[in-house]
């Protein structure tokens, strides 16, 4: 435990330290949603917005799809927001965190590939 508290030190906070801790937070939410979106049937005003949650037609069935995806995806940002946080003060190597910001960019693409074409599938 003291070689964590000696080894941290505020200089170490970059603005990549402040992005995956960000994105580890936006991670455990994402999960929390994928849950209540399982519950109430209603998508999240984070994946639709208030101004298109009436276009959709089957709400229940948008849910159904992204539910799952929505989960993978939150935890795929909680991992890699650990993963950044471990990388930027233990590894401290650039091709590290070159490695995990793609792995996380492409999970984000395929994320909203698959929230795109869910929107074009149960909006009028």
């Amino acid at each position: 435990m003291i070689f964590l508290l000696t080894e941290f030190s505020l200089d170490d906070l970059g603005i990549m330290t402040i992005f995956d801790f960000i994105i580890l937070i936006y991670g455990a939410y994402s999960v929390y949603t994928a849950q209540q979106m399982k519950k109430t049937g209603t998508p999240p005003a984070w994946l639709v917005s208030q101004q298109d949650l009436h276009r959709i037609h089957k709400p229940q069935e948008f849910c159904d799809q992204m539910r799952p995806k929505t989960f993978l995806f939150g935890l795929v940002c909680m991992l890699y927001g650990i993963y950044g946080l471990v990388e930027s003060f233990y590894i401290k190597n650039d091709f590290a965190e070159a490695a995990g910001v793609t792995v996380f960019v492409v999970f984000m693409v395929w994320f909203i590939i698959s929230l795109q074409n869910a929107k074009g599938k149960y909006m009028k």
